[in-house]
């Protein structure tokens, strides 16, 4: 069920659904310190420049889109120019066709550069967690994930704290949640983590071979550490390999199956190393046995079709855990 601002729906009505299969009930946002509810949650980004020509059937696999588009500017306004009306009509209909959660992405690794002007002044901060509120509130949109990438030293860190800490804030009354996403070895302070909804750990992107089954132990293992409980992490999911040469090009996965036809149980080819489906069906497994809140996906339109899919593999890996099957 797409969390709403108006009144909650009859407990008989959501029971019977739920007995029905028809929804989960993890679409609330929880506060630090509140019981989480056991699900496990298959969250998948979207980038705008994959809208056009996207197999929206992906969906019924998804309990969560996250749709990459939006920059901050440096004085707190949003820069929204990349999402076209069309774009926002598409999300609401798939939104409601497949029962997701909605959630906007905000900055990235190139639309990150004005988080910290932004973030540094009280009133443009203000004016972008407004921003922020107005255009979840006038596009249905269930909330946002923050991507900082990332912040610079104690004066940035403690920007980015004050961000989390306020957006959470203004957000908890209109039901709105708040999830960001951190590399491996970023670090979020106490007060910041205890306020997000969830963290999408981009565990991948490392040196050499990017995103290893030892490296997603690694991250879940120094997040655990901090304190951070597990049923606030989603383990990022690579849908995409890296040259291992110095050059680090990205190939989708669609393009190396297509390319290369490797078999189910490789990770390496033609020196691009990637996640084939038997590290994405370890990692999945990882993820359920570990506790965590479930896996996030970059990105989804970089799947293959059919039998190969990376997101089928995730599916069928993930039944047995609460939630959704």
């Amino acid at each position: 069920m797409a969390r709403t601002t108006t009144n909650r729906p009859d407990r008989r009505v959501v029971w019977l659904l739920i007995l029905l299969g028809g929804v989960t009930i993890s679409d609330r946002a929880v506060d630090a310190g509140e019981p989480v509810k056991k699900t496990f949650s298959v969250v998948g980004y979207l980038p705008e420049y994959r809208a056009r020509g996207f197999d929206e059937t992906v969906c019924r696999q998804l309990d969560e889109l996250v749709f990459f588009s939006v920059e901050p500017r440096a004085d707190g306004t949003l820069d929204t120019s990349r999402l076209k009306p069309a774009m926002v009509k598409q999300l609401g209909q798939l939104k409601r066709k497949y029962c997701l959660r909605l959630r906007l992405c905000i900055g990235g690794w190139e639309r990150s550069s004005a988080f910290a002007t932004c973030c540094a002044n009280d009133a443009t901060r203000a004016r972008f967690i407004r921003q922020m509120i107005d255009f979840c509130r006038s596009h249905t949109f269930d909330g946002v994930d923050l991507d900082w990438e990332h912040p610079k030293g104690p004066v940035q860190q403690a920007s980015y704290t004050r961000l989390i800490v306020e957006t959470k804030r203004a957000f908890r009354p209109l039901r709105l949640s708040v999830t960001a996403a951190i590399a491996g070895w970023q670090q979020l302070s106490p007060t910041a983590a205890k306020s997000l909804d969830r963290i999408h750990l981009m565990s991948y992107d490392a040196d050499g071979r990017h995103s290893t089954l030892q490296q997603a132990r690694d991250d879940i293992d120094r997040l655990r550490r901090t304190g951070i409980p597990a049923e606030r992490i989603c383990l990022g999911l690579p849908f995409y390999g890296r040259s291992l040469d110095k050059k680090r090009t990205a190939h989708t996965y669609a393009e190396i199956v297509r390319r290369f036809a490797p078999a189910a149980t490789v990770d390496e080819t033609n020196g691009i190393y990637f996640n084939g489906p038997s590290t994405i069906r370890q990692k999945t497994r990882l993820a359920v046995s570990s506790g965590l809140a479930g896996v996030s996906i970059w990105e989804i339109g970089q799947d293959a079709r059919g039998p190969r899919s990376l997101l089928r593999v995730i599916s069928k890996s993930r039944r047995g855990s609460v939630g959704r099957p």
